[in-house]
């Protein structure tokens, strides 16, 4: 038997604390963002907590390095956690679990499966430096029966970038903050959201 079949149960319950912990970062944002930046970081490691990280780390308010160690279980490896559970379940096994379709949403694999059969294995690396669900790229990557050793290393390079782009440019935005020059950084960051943005609608699009 497939073990990722074996362990299906486990995996969605591990998948499920996953989504509960990010939801559950954002209302604590604002009181985690002064005093526990890492907690946060743990919680809810996106894109716009790293660059922040990064932000606060040239005023010397975080440790960077930490941060991002505390970023990677799930950035990485609670992305793969959502690879192995696209191969433990079809659809109708999936539907019977009452946490399974709103863990997985099924037409939004569908609709990612579609893109990864025409944009092929550059949505999975270009996915990481964009505006793009990870989670669900990966499950979708899963459910195809994409050979994991295709997966784990696209996935894991393209995250490694993705840290590495957002990590300097949220420390070149605090560099220009702290030069008296806030109006560069808001254009700085507006320009990294649009260009997320735009490269998501770019896989998206079929």
């Amino acid at each position: 038997m497939n073990e990722s079949k074996r362990f299906r149960g486990v995996l969605l319950w591990a998948a499920a604390l996953r989504v509960v912990l990010g939801i559950a970062a954002i209302p604590l944002a604002p009181f985690l963002y002064k005093r526990h930046f890492l907690v946060l970081v743990l919680l809810r490691p996106t894109k716009e907590v790293l660059l922040a990280a990064a932000f606060l780390a040239r005023r010397d308010r975080v440790n960077l390095a930490a941060a991002v160690i505390a970023a990677l279980p799930l950035m990485i490896l609670g992305v793969w956690l959502f690879f192995y559970l696209g191969k433990g379940f079809s659809s109708d096994t999936l539907s019977k679990h009452r946490i399974g379709s709103w863990v997985l949403p099924l037409d939004k694999i569908r609709k990612l499966r579609t893109v990864l059969e025409k944009k092929g294995m550059k949505v999975v690396f270009i996915g990481r430096l964009a505006a793009f669900p990870s989670t669900l790229v990966a499950a979708a990557a899963g459910s195809s029966d994409m050979p994991s050793r295709r997966f784990l290393p696209a996935d894991g390079l393209g995250a490694v970038l993705g840290v590495a782009e957002v990590v300097v440019a949220g420390y070149i935005l605090g560099e220009t903050y702290d030069s008296s020059k806030p109006w560069i950084t808001a254009l700085g960051v507006a320009g990294l959201v649009a260009l997320a943005v735009l490269v998501g609608r770019y896989l998206r699009r079929q």
